[in-house]
């Protein structure tokens, strides 16, 4: 009984907190702040949809990157540049923008787990230390301090890497100017990288949640059908990304025979993922099987050792409960179903789409008839 008391009382303060919005990444804290003062320039009342406040940061990055570009004295080598190695310089600024989107897009996908669990998931958890789990997943997700770290670090790194790669491509250095407005878009990429380690981490601690699942056949309940789509849809957004990515790297630089490697590179994160998410929801499932296949065998133990065999009632209460055992036996152990193969196939086409479509001269060279 105390320990039923316990696993409401989790539930119930869990959903509180995240409905009175305890939980926020500082991806949420710094688009409200950004929301606010647009609200107080403008003079608006209501919030702004996230896709304008997408916008408006999109075009300030640009506007500093020009500013920066003018500080620095490199206005006419900027513009000299882009006349002379064409679009590359304009894929850096496509590179930040599609950053400042791509994190925006991961913490709106944190949000929809948050909403997720509060409605369905943790009234069906059904014990204190899955809960424990997934209060640990919220304080990892939801540290200021961490992610703050996380984020100067990784932006400093990330911008000090790719400027360094671009000025290698097209073989002179970008500039101060764009490499100090470039901190910008790394570190909305360092906060990208850190959400998108916060969902696989979930992902992988989903294979030790126990769940309220449909007892006769775990891998046809609701519950677990939300699930494996929710983690389609992260990996079919990972498989956005690569795929921008791909394209901007074909517009930047010409891959030929190197672009396929990169598509393949692509390619590992999202398998890892799809293996990672399908293993642990079978691991899920196969609990709540192995629960409920316990549970009809401890019956039959109970009847057999009566030993009342001879009793035709007893007899076919046993036939009955080995052809439920069965039947339980015999459902699927995952919840891999065609939707989620086709997902999972269009993710991986998506990277070697984009490939080809930013190499398009090669295509049809390739399949261009020879006279």
């Amino acid at each position: 009984m105390s320990t039923d008391t316990a696993l409401i009382e989790k539930r119930e303060e869990l959903k509180r907190r995240l409905a009175a919005g305890e939980y926020k990444t500082l991806v949420d804290v710094f688009l409200a702040w950004t929301n606010r003062v647009i609200q107080k320039i403008t003079r608006q009342s209501k919030p702004l949809p996230i896709w304008l406040i997408t916008v408006i940061l999109s075009i300030v990055f640009i506007l500093i990157v020009f500013a920066a570009i003018y500080v620095a004295g490199e206005l006419t080598a900027f513009r000299n540049n882009i006349e002379r190695y064409g679009s590359s310089f304009l894929v850096l600024l496509s590179i930040g923008v599609f950053a400042i989107v791509s994190t925006i897009v991961i913490n709106r996908y944190v949000g929809r787990i948050f909403k997720l669990w509060q409605a369905d998931i943790l009234d069906a958890t059904e014990s204190v230390a899955s809960l424990d789990e997934f209060e640990d997943w919220l304080e990892k997700t939801c540290n200021p301090r961490l992610q703050l770290r996380v984020i100067i670090i990784g932006g400093l790194f990330l911008d000090s890497y790719i400027m360094a790669i671009s000025s290698i491509n097209i073989g002179v250095f970008v500039g101060y100017g764009l490499t100090f407005a470039g901190i910008i878009p790394s570190m909305f990429g360092a906060a990208f990288f850190y959400l998108l380690l916060m969902v696989i981490l979930l992902s992988a601690k989903l294979r030790r949640y126990d769940l309220k699942l449909f007892a006769a056949d775990p891998s046809s309940s609701e519950l677990a059908s939300r699930l494996s789509g929710e983690l389609s849809l992260f990996i079919y957004f990972v498989g956005v990304y690569a795929a921008v990515l791909t394209l901007l790297s074909a517009l930047s630089v010409s891959l030929s025979s190197a672009g396929i490697f990169l598509v393949l590179f692509y390619w590992l994160p999202i398998i890892a993922m799809f293996i990672l998410n399908q293993t642990s929801l079978s691991s899920m499932i196969r609990r709540v099987k192995w629960k409920t296949l316990n549970e009809i065998q401890a019956k039959v133990e109970k009847l057999q050792a009566a030993e009342n065999f001879a009793d035709k009632e007893t007899m076919d209460a046993i036939n009955r409960l080995m052809d439920y055992h069965d039947r339980v036996k015999a459902t699927r152990n995952s919840a891999l179903d065609l939707s989620t193969t086709l997902s999972f196939i269009n993710s991986l086409l998506l990277p070697l789409l984009a490939f080809l479509l930013g190499n398009l001269d090669l295509v049809f060279k390739l399949f261009a008839r020879q006279p």
